[in-house]
């Protein structure tokens, strides 16, 4: 593979896990509010009305969770193979006799 697809590519898979990201906190976010307001609207009444709670707000709560847990994850093992690939990088340059990249900018 060529140098500019994989920057193409590692620029696309920045992005679609940056994506991701907003999407699932977002989802989060909204999940959060709904279920506040629905649990307001519940407890201002004197009888406990079904109609104003959410559906299936046990599944929703896992999802939300699970969700939330995924792209955390998700983001550790970007940053960790970030790290892992910057360091491959910098010990394949050093036993090529490349120069670093301090004394590139030095000069």
């Amino acid at each position: 593979m060529s140098k500019s697809i994989k920057k193409i590519l590692a620029v696309f898979s920045g992005l679609t896990l940056r994506g991701l990201n907003v999407a699932v906190v977002t989802f989060f976010v909204l999940w959060q509010i709904a279920d506040s307001s629905a649990i307001d609207r519940m407890e201002t009444s004197a009888d406990i009305d079904p109609a104003q709670m959410l559906p299936d707000a046990n599944s929703m709560w896992m999802a939300a969770q699970a969700s939330f847990l995924m792209l955390m994850i998700a983001d550790v093992l970007a940053i960790l193979f970030v790290v892992m690939l910057v360091k491959s990088r910098k010990s394949s340059d050093s036993t090529l006799g490349l120069p670093s990249r301090e004394s590139v900018l030095k000069r």
